[in-house]
This record gives C-alpha cells, structure tokens and sequence, in this order.
C-alpha cells in the first residue's frame, strides 16, 4: 500500500480507485447481488388453538398450546408448521415487533436504500 502510495500519491490514487470502480462497477454489482444470502419471505400465518383440560393426575388444569402454520417462499418448502405455548408465541411477537421498529430507523433506511441501488 506503502509503495502504491508513494508512487501515484494520494489524489492521483483516488482517482485510480474511482476510475477502476466506476469501469467495473456493473460487474461487482452482478456479482454482488449473485452472492446475496436469498432469505424467504412471509407469505401468511394460519394458527389453531389448543388446550388441554387435565389428565389422570392433574384433573382442573389448562394447557393452552398454540399451533401455527407459516407460509414462506422458499423453494425447498412452502410452510414451516410451529407449535409453542403462549409465552414463546408472545416472545416471537415482539421480537417480530422490535425488528419493524427497526426497519424505520435512519441506518436501516440507507441500508436498504443502497441494497435497492444494488439490486
């Protein structure tokens, strides 16, 4: 870097890197947007609720369990089934919560700004 440096110095090097990068810039986008993790994307959530009313050993007890079906696009499977209880289905709320707050922050915004630019 050193050499480079003290052979072009450090406007003539700049321009070097901003004539390389616009000359190649279709080619590291195609290439950028080939790599891309492809993550699958929601579709439509179906859920049933179940419960429990007792058993032999504990006879006045309710279990309530929720069953759900989410449907994704992704070729490998259309649907993912989970069957959690109520505190985990209210755990997966707000974390699905807090990442759409998320979603509206200024640094999200650019990222995905920059992503679309790419894409």
């Amino acid at each position: 870097s050193s050499g480079i440096n003290a052979e072009y110095g450090d406007e003539k090097l700049a321009e070097v890197i901003q004539t390389t990068y616009q000359d190649n810039w279709e080619i590291l986008a195609e290439t950028t947007r080939k790599s891309a993790v492809q993550v699958p994307e929601y579709k439509g959530l179906e859920w049933r609720l179940e419960c429990g009313v007792g058993s032999r050993s504990l006879h006045d007890t309710i279990t309530p369990n929720i069953l759900t079906k989410w449907s994704i696009s992704d070729p490998s499977t259309s649907s993912v089934h989970l069957n959690c209880d109520v505190l985990t289905l209210h755990h997966i709320t707000e974390s699905l919560r807090s990442a759409q707050l998320e979603l509206e922050t200024f640094h999200a915004r650019k990222m995905i700004r920059n992503l679309n630019r790419i894409g």
